[in-house]
């Protein structure tokens, strides 16, 4: 699950070692687990909710919950199976880098460099925008994988939507979509609203001016005035989610599928003893509209169907939608698109 908001910069000299064959001491386990513990103290969205895991995870280590674990891989499992409930969060998680990668980690930003080499990476990825597709009966069809707040996203985005602007009714697919951030979101959503709209306010709760509400701002091409549909399955995490609740809240979207994933929570990973790294929640999200968001409970969808029949569900609904105000060849291009689906 990618962050809302990233707050390190990872150098990456190379891949991980495999945690199976990284051997640890019951020295070295217990310095990873007190070192989560301290982060989670100093560093976790809700503070008293941090304090309270801290003080459990330390009453754990005293007393030998850890002390069996030979290899990093063991030490992970048992993050997993006693530590992830105390901290009760769909961000939260740890894994092992190697202390090589660790090192390389800051939160003083990206350098421009950095930032060039990532722009050039996601423009070699194809924007994370996949597929665009003209599906029977003139419905766009375009499916996202991630949403990222860069240059090439949003010329590939402007692209994408150029094609479909014709269509008489949009399909994004987000179903397995990890997240992205909220600008990201707020991008794609200005295609899709008339006026500059408040999408969620992301609130930092160590630093009280830590405040940032993210607005759609319209966008060219525009695809405003005609029925949306958005798929989402219970693998759609993070800023999809984020995507796919901010349109629900609007009104702008039906969104069809099944429930999503459940993790709300910006933050990022932060280093820990031994090579270790935890994905820590340090920022509160919130809608603008609901004043909520979908930790824990994910999103709901409108019409729920399992995830392989969403697509096909969504079609038909995109082509009734067309069909209630279409007249000539458009009446007889959406009619031959539903007949195709009876077939």
């Amino acid at each position: 699950m990618l962050a809302l908001i990233p707050t390190t910069a990872l150098a990456q000299p190379g891949p991980p070692a495999d945690p199976a064959l990284v051997e640890m001491s019951s020295a070295e386990s217990s310095a990873v687990v007190l070192s989560l513990a301290e982060v989670l103290r100093g560093r976790f969205a809700f503070e008293d909710r941090g304090v309270a895991a801290a003080s459990r995870i330390e009453a754990l280590e005293q007393q030998g919950t850890f002390r069996d674990a030979r290899t990093a891989a063991d030490l992970l499992d048992l993050i997993e199976t006693q530590i992830n409930p105390i901290v009760d969060d769909r961000h939260f998680r740890v894994r092992y880098m190697g202390a090589e990668i660790v090192a390389g980690f800051s939160e003083a930003g990206p350098s421009p460099e950095e930032i060039a080499a990532f722009h050039e990476e996601v423009r070699l990825r194809g924007a994370e925008i996949p597929e665009i597709r003209w599906l029977a009966g003139n419905v766009g069809y375009l499916r996202i994988n991630m949403f990222l707040d860069a240059p090439p996203v949003t010329e590939k985005l402007a692209a994408a939507m150029s094609i479909l602007t014709n269509t008489g009714a949009l399909i994004i697919d987000v179903r397995s979509a990890p997240g992205g951030e909220p600008a990201g979101v707020a991008n794609v959503i200005g295609h899709l609203v008339t006026e500059r709209t408040p999408t969620v306010t992301v609130l930092d709760t160590s630093n009280p001016a830590g405040e940032h509400t993210f607005y759609a701002e319209p966008q060219t091409p525009a695809f405003t005035a005609k029925p949306v549909f958005v798929l989402i399955d219970q693998e759609t995490g993070s800023g999809a989610e984020e995507f796919a609740y901010d349109l629900q809240a609007m009104g702008r979207a039906t969104l069809v599928g099944e429930t999503t994933y459940g993790a709300a929570n910006p933050g990022g990973f932060l280093p820990l003893a031994g090579g270790f790294v935890a994905f820590i929640p340090m920022q509160v999200v919130s809608n603008t509209i609901t004043g909520e968001n979908w930790e824990g409970v994910g999103v709901q969808p409108d019409i729920k169907t399992p995830a392989e029949e969403a697509l096909t569900q969504a079609h038909r609904l995109a082509l009734e939608a067309i069909l209630k105000s279409a007249t000539d060849v458009q009446r007889a291009i959406a009619e031959e698109g539903l007949a195709s689906l009876d077939q």
